[in-house]
């Protein structure tokens, strides 16, 4: 699975992990660099969404809760075509049973 998160995030996964990827340009090209590895989708995702608060440049308690919930909003964004995808993938399975 690829689940692109915005422009400079995503997570990958394969058989054994969940990844988190950054977003770099090195020598004019354009690639996806690991940063962190999880045994869960659940804890990568966690740990995205306090990387992206961490980086927010918020100097007031306001602000740092209006960068929570854009994040927030950021993560659930990216996971809604994903889910819908799934369920219509079980759906599909169910009746094709």
């Amino acid at each position: 699975m690829k689940l692109a998160i915005n422009q400079k995030y995503r997570i990958i996964s394969d058989r054994q992990q969940w990844t988190i990827q950054e977003k770099r340009t090195r020598k004019g090209e354009t690639g996806w660099k690991p940063i962190m590895y999880f045994g869960t989708f659940a804890k990568a995702l966690g740990e995205l969404g306090e990387l992206m608060v961490r980086e927010s440049n918020a100097t007031t308690l306001v602000k740092a809760l209006e960068d929570v919930e854009k994040v927030t909003t950021q993560l659930s964004q990216a996971l809604t075509p994903q889910l819908k995808l799934q369920l219509e993938q079980e759906q599909e399975g169910r009746n094709g049973s």
